[in-house]
C-alpha cells in the first residue's frame, strides 16, 4: 500500500497511459457489451414506436378543401400555396425524425424491367451496433496503406479519420446527439418527445453500466481490493438513483427554464405589452435564462466524471455533490481539463486501433487457415458462405466475404430523405442471390450461429472503446481532484465486509444450583479421615531398671 501512496503523490498526466491494461479487464468488457446491447435495443424500440411515414402532397390535410376551413376568404391559388408551404414544413420535420428513426430498406437486384435499388440503413438511432458504419476494417486499412495506389491510400487514411477515429468518443457523442437535436431549429414536437425518450434511455442504461466499469477502474487504479464483480454490481445497485440523476440534474434545470421562458413567450404576443414590456424591458429577464441554460448545457462536457464521483467517493458523495464537482472541475481548470482529454484520445485512438485489427485478424486467419482443406479438396465447401450474416461494421463483413460469391464492396449514397449515407452492397448481386438460393435450411441455419458468435465477438471488441471511455473518464477525475482539491489518488471509498456471524447452535442450559433455604445453616464438611496408625514392633522394648528403693515404677 505504500507503493500506490508514493505512486498517487506523483500522479500526473502520464497516469492516463495505464487506461489500456485497465480497460482490458474481461468485466469491464463484458459490462460495456451489455451496455451497448441495452441501449441499443431500447433506441430500436423507441424508433419503431415514434417513426411514421412520410407525409405526401395528396394526403388531405394539405388540400384545398381542408384548408379553407382554416383560412375562410383565400382563392384557390392562395390555398394551394398555403398547402405547398404546409407540405415542406412537415416534410422537412419528416425528414429529422427520419435521419434518427427510419428503418432499414433491403433493397433489390435489378430485373429485366426495373433497376437496382441499392440497401438504404436504418437511421442513426435505429441501426443496432454490428451494422453501424464506422470506417474501413483495420486490417484491410493497414493493406491498402502499404500495397495500395496513392488514391487508395488517400481514401483510406481519410475514411480511417472520419469513421474510426469517432468511435473512441461515441459513448459521449451518442449522449450529446438527443440534446443536440432537441435545441435544433425545424425539429417536431414528436421528434423532441422521442429524443427526450432516447436521452432517458442512454442515461438510464449507463448509469448502470458506466458505473460498473468506473467502479471496477477506481479500484484498481487506486491499488485497492480486490473488489468482485458481484460485490460492484451491488455498490452501483445501491447507488443507482444517484448515478441516474446526477447527469438528469442539469437537464431539468433547462427543462424548467425552457417552460419558464415558454410561458413567458406566450405572454408577450399580447400586442403592445409584449412589445414594450416582456421584449423591451423584459429583455435581461430572457438573457438571464439563456444564460442558466449555457451553463448547465456548457456543464455536461463535464458529464463523463459524474459516474466516477460516486464509484470513488461511495457513501460521501450523492446526486449533487457529482453534480457540483463535474461542472466546477471543467470551469475551475478548463484547460487542464482539454489537455487530459486530448491525451486521451490521441493515445485512447492508437490503442482502439490495435484492439481492432487484433481483433479483425485474429477471425481473419482463423477463417483463412480452417478454410484451407476445402480450397485444396471441396471448393463448393470454402467457408465464405458461413460468413454471410457477419457485422457490417469495421468492414467485418467485407473482409470475411472477400473473394467470394457472397462479396460486398462498400459505396456511400444518398438517401430519398437527402442524408449521404455509407452501406456494403454486394459486388455482384445476380451471383449472390443465386447462391443463397442453393443454400440448405442446415447451411442457412449454421450461418446464423456464426453471425452470432461474430456479434458477441464484435461486441466484446467495440466495448473495449467504452470501457476506455469510462476508464480515462476516472483517471482525469483523479487528476482534476487532485490539482483542485488535493486529494491523492488512492483515496477511493471502500466497503467495509460485514463480519462473518457463525451459524446459531443451541447450547443445553447449565444446571440450576442447589436450593437453600434462608436460614440454613453453611454446610461444614468432614475433614478427611485421619492417616492410618504406625503398626508396632515385634520385640517389645526392654523393662526398665528398678528404682533405688526396690519399687517398682508404676
Amino acid at each position: 500500500m505504500a507503493e500506490g501512496r508514493d505512486r498517487a503523490k506523483s500522479a500526473s498526466w502520464t497516469e492516463l497511459f495505464r487506461c489500456f491494461q485497465v480497460a482490458l479487464d474481461p468485466r469491464k468488457l463484458l459490462a460495456a457489451a451489455a451496455g451497448i446491447l441495452v441501449m441499443s435495443v431500447g433506441w430500436y424500440i423507441l424508433s419503431a414506436i415514434f417513426y411514421y411515414k412520410a407525409p405526401e402532397r395528396s394526403d388531405a390535410k394539405y388540400q384545398n378543401s381542408t384548408l379553407t376551413k382554416e383560412y375562410e376568404g383565400k382563392n384557390e391559388t392562395e390555398l394551394n400555396e398555403l398547402g405547398n408551404l404546409a407540405f415542406e414544413r412537415d416534410r422537412a420535420e419528416w425528414r429529422e425524425l427520419a435521419d434518427l428513426a427510419v428503418p432499414a430498406n433491403a433493397g433489390a437486384p435489378a430485373t429485366e424491367k426495373t433497376p437496382a435499388v441499392a440497401p438504404s440503413p436504418a437511421g442513426r438511432l435505429r441501426t443496432m451496433p454490428w451494422d453501424e458504419y464506422r470506417g474501413p476494417n483495420p486490417f484491410l486499412f493497414v493493406t491498402s496503406v502499404i500495397g495500395g495506389s496513392a488514391a487508395e491510400r488517400s481514401e483510406s487514411i481519410g475514411g480511417f479519420i472520419s469513421g474510426s477515429l469517432p468511435v473512441l468518443m461515441e459513448p459521449l457523442f451518442k449522449l450529446l446527439l438527443p440534446v443536440t437535436k432537441i435545441v435544433s431549429p425545424g425539429v417536431s414536437p414528436q421528434t423532441r418527445v422521442y429524443l427526450f425518450s432516447v436521452l432517458l434511455w442512454s442515461l438510464a442504461v449507463w448509469g448502470f453500466f458506466g458505473g460498473i466499469i468506473t467502479r471496477l477502474a477506481a479500484v484498481q487504479l487506486a491499488g485497492k481490493g480486490p473488489v468482485t464483480f458481484r460485490q460492484t454490481i451491488q455498490f452501483v445497485a445501491t447507488r443507482y438513483l444517484n448515478y441516474l440523476l446526477s447527469p438528469m440534474v442539469p437537464l431539468g434545470i433547462v427543462a424548467a427554464v425552457v417552460v419558464g421562458l415558454f410561458l413567458y413567450g406566450s405572454l408577450a404576443l399580447i400586442p403592445f405589452l409584449g412589445d414594450i414590456v416582456f421584449y423591451g424591458l423584459g429583455l435581461p429577464l430572457i438573457v438571464l435564462g439563456g444564460a442558466i441554460m449555457a451553463v448547465f448545457l456548457v456543464g455536461l462536457v463535464g458529464y463523463p466524471l459524474m459516474y466516477p464521483t460516486l464509484s470513488a467517493e461511495g457513501d460521501s458523495s450523492d446526486t449533487f455533490d457529482a453534480l457540483s464537482r463535474s461542472i466546477n472541475y471543467v470551469y475551475q481548470a478548463p484547460w487542464q481539463y482539454l489537455w487530459y482529454w486530448v491525451v486521451s484520445i490521441f493515445y485512447g485512438a492508437a490503442v482502439t486501433f490495435f484492439v481492432l485489427f487484433f481483433a479483425s485478424l485474429m477471425v481473419y486467419v482463423g477463417k483463412w487457415a480452417v478454410g484451407l482443406p476445402a480450397s485444396a479438396m471441396y471448393s463448393d465447401r470454402k467457408p465464405e458462405f458461413l460468413f454471410v450474416y457477419a457485422p457490417e461494421s469495421f468492414g467485418w463483413k467485407e473482409l470475411l466475404l472477400k473473394d467470394s460469391p457472397y462479396e460486398v464492396k462498400h459505396s456511400a449514397i444518398e438517401t430519398a430523405r437527402g442524408r449521404r449515407v455509407d452501406v456494403y452492397s454486394p459486388v455482384n448481386p445476380e451471383a449472390d442471390a443465386a447462391n443463397r438460393r442453393e443454400n440448405w435450411s442446415y447451411n442457412t441455419f449454421g450461418s446464423r450461429l456464426v453471425g452470432l458468435w461474430l456479434g458477441v465477438l464484435f461486441l466484446m471488441m467495440l466495448g473495449f472503446s467504452y470501457s476506455f471511455f469510462w476508464t480515462a473518464s476516472t483517471v482525469i477525475y483523479f487528476l482534476m481532484r487532485k490539482r483542485i482539491d488535493e486529494a491523492e489518488m488512492d483515496d477511493v471509498f471502500m466497503e467495509e465486509e460485514e463480519p462473518t456471524i457463525p451459524a446459531f447452535t443451541p447450547k443445553s442450559p447449565p444446571p440450576p444450583p442447589p436450593a437453600t433455604s434462608p436460614t440454613s445453616l453453611p454446610v461444614i464438611q468432614a475433614p478427611p479421615p485421619p492417616p492410618p496408625p504406625i503398626p508396632l514392633a515385634t520385640n517389645p522394648p526392654p523393662p526398665p531398671p528398678p528404682s533405688a528403693n526396690g519399687d517398682k515404677l508404676a
